[in-house]
């Protein structure tokens, strides 16, 4: 297990940072150098897995091949199978990878406390050069990413990790630190400029509320400096991130229904991740009122996804893959919701500090496409793959 372990641990750090950064394909945008490493992980771990932890007939492994079968034909079919099947490569690369990697590898406690000190390094690191890079250039992203976005979420991720402390039988001054870090995590948040990263670690406090991480007095505490900022951070945005005729508010909305549109088109495999758009708009009426047709059919031009995880599934991948994908999604928040109300002494990690982290993720996908990042995808899966498994004979454990 030593080799599989360390590819998985050097895959992580690289995902993390993006470094070293290789082009295998010159002109392919698809992040491909990291695929191939969150292959190759997967591969290791597939080698070491044993026939107890994963049975030719788990619901796991029957419910992976199928979202790979699944795309892998929408990126043959697709028109454009050259890109879409690289794009599909490193999203299956790094969903299988990150979760098979997580229930293999860190099915011991030793090895979960193990990762939780690797995240909070990554998480350290992370913050600390985003730092930096503001400092140097005013933009928080510059040294880690192309977009805020992907660095939001990596954030909103790994902030599992002083979750862990936060929630766990730590110290005082453990528990401070913790807190520091995810402090230092929002300020990293706000600077980034996006609406959502701002208004998400809010949510999750009214869910750990809600869940008794903890008392209803310091979430009062707590609000009254996060109204103040962010009612700071919403009056200072630039006038070309707010309004109704803003691109991405128009372009989100509008996507429900043109993703539709297109979903029903080609409801079994899609029309393959990242493939071009415009010629469905020949005979498709824009719904939202505040834009015009030609403007949106340059927004579709440009961005050629949905903007939303849920919805580039759907068009890109075809509905049998969004709702199995999505059916297992829920059989797995059931399970971490019944560990939350019901914890249980038995296991290293706090239900709540994975349900927050998992949460933080599924409300970033709502208006951004993660999952296509290899270095959101492999984060968010290991996620998944820590739910402890059902009580009882083997239970339903998807997905990617």
């Amino acid at each position: 297990m030593g080799l599989s372990w360390v590819l998985f641990c050097a895959t992580t750090f690289q995902l993390a940072f993006l470094q070293p950064y290789v082009v295998l394909i010159p002109g392919e945008r698809a992040n491909l150098f990291s695929g191939l490493l969150c292959a190759l992980s997967l591969g290791a771990t597939c080698l070491v897995a044993r026939k107890e932890a994963v049975g030719r007939k788990s619901p796991a492994l029957l419910i992976s091949l199928v979202l790979a079968t699944l795309i892998i034909l929408s990126g043959v079919l697709s028109s454009t199978p050259g890109s879409s099947s690289a794009r599909g490569f490193v999203l299956l690369a790094s969903g299988l990878g990150g979760f098979w990697g997580a229930k293999i590898l860190l099915n011991s406690e030793s090895r979960q406390k193990a990762f939780v000190w690797i995240a909070l390094i990554l998480l350290t690191g992370i913050l600390l050069i985003s730092l930096v890079s503001y400092l140097q250039s005013g933009s928080v992203y510059r040294l880690l990413d192309s977009n805020p976005h992907p660095l939001a979420s990596r954030i909103l991720l790994l902030g599992f990790a002083p979750l862990v402390l936060c929630f766990g039988p730590s110290g005082r001054l453990v528990k401070l630190a913790a807190g520091f870090l995810l402090g230092l995590g929002y300020l990293i948040l706000f600077l980034s400029g996006l609406q959502s990263a701002v208004l998400i670690p809010p949510i999750l406090c009214i869910l750990a509320t809600f869940f008794g991480g903890f008392r209803l007095k310091y979430l009062l505490a707590l609000f009254i400096p996060l109204l103040i900022i962010i009612t700071y951070f919403f009056f200072h945005l630039p006038p070309r991130k707010m309004g109704k005729e803003v691109e991405p508010v128009y372009y989100r909305l509008e996507n429900y229904a043109f993703s539709w549109s297109i979903a029903v088109r080609h409801p079994f495999v899609g029309i393959g991740l990242w493939a071009p758009r415009e010629e469905f708009l020949n005979d498709y009426e824009i719904k939202y009122p505040y834009v015009t047709q030609e403007r949106f059919a340059g927004s579709v031009k440009g961005i050629r996804t949905s903007d939303n995880m849920f919805l580039t599934f759907m068009a890109d991948l075809g509905f049998p893959f969004l709702l199995l994908y999505s059916f297992s999604m829920i059989v797995l928040l059931i399970r971490l919701f019944r560990r939350v109300v019901a914890p249980s002494s038995a296991t290293f990690l706090p239900p709540l500090a994975l349900l927050l982290p998992i949460s933080a993720g599924l409300l970033h996908f709502q208006i951004y496409d993660g999952l296509l990042c290899p270095q959101i995808s492999w984060f968010f899966h290991i996620l998944l793959g820590l739910i402890p498994p059902a009580p009882g004979p083997r239970g339903l454990d998807p997905p990617l």
